[in-house]
């Protein structure tokens, strides 16, 4: 597994040489599983001050509901530069090897489509998914606001992949589990999606934002 950890690192590190720095206003998706999460969780906490350096300027943890050693994790920065630099980093790599992750992590950075939600207190689903063409899915994406609300979320947020604009990451956020899941099995939105464009499979899961 740590092999396949550091190469996945090399993989990234080679990927921030060969794309310029364009994006502004960056959120990193960083997804994992842990062995422990309180031992985790302590040298996350440790390497707050070496984020900052690395040009973090907002940051947030989520615990998955049906697995709380499956960590959620965004890390905001002013560039797609600063972002790639830090995964890159062997700052990064040695904190995540002292921490306990568990094979490969899955990390993913975008841009914005409007408003980032504040980060929720209560239920966070996360759904990342590729669509044929965003303009399409959005247009079906928006019509769908008025559904949504009556199913129980409360807000949301659409972020675009800055390295291929059809890779989409939503977060809608709902006051219980009940209200995400039931939501996420929902006909509307499996029609919705077919509609909208969605060319895969999309992954979706439920969290809470962990305390520490």
């Amino acid at each position: 597994m740590r092999l396949i950890f550091i190469a996945s690192l090399l993989a990234v590190g080679l990927a921030v040489a060969a794309q310029p720095a364009h994006a502004k206003g960056v959120r990193m998706f960083v997804r994992h599983d842990v062995t422990d999460y309180p031992a985790w969780r302590k040298v996350y906490d440790s390497f707050k001050p070496t984020q900052k350096k690395l040009g973090v300027t907002a940051q947030a943890v989520y615990r998955s509901i049906d697995n709380p050693n499956d960590i959620t994790v965004i890390h905001d920065f002013a560039t797609l530069e600063a972002a790639k630099a830090m995964v890159a980093s062997p700052e990064l790599k040695a904190a995540m090897e002292t921490s306990g992750v568990a094979g490969a992590p899955t990390i993913w950075f975008t841009t914005p489509t409007g408003a980032r939600s504040a980060e929720a207190n209560g239920v966070r689903m996360y759904v990342r998914h590729e669509v044929a063409d965003y303009a399409a899915w959005r247009k079906t994406y928006d019509a769908f606001d008025v559904t949504r609300k009556k199913m129980g979320v409360t807000a949301q947020a659409v972020y675009r992949s800055a390295d291929n604009p059809n890779d989409i990451t939503v977060t809608h956020d709902f006051k219980t589990a009940e209200a995400a899941k039931a939501f996420a099995a929902s006909p509307e939105l499996k029609t919705a999606m077919e509609q909208a464009g969605v060319t895969n499979a999309p992954q979706i899961w439920f969290t809470n934002r962990a305390a520490k």
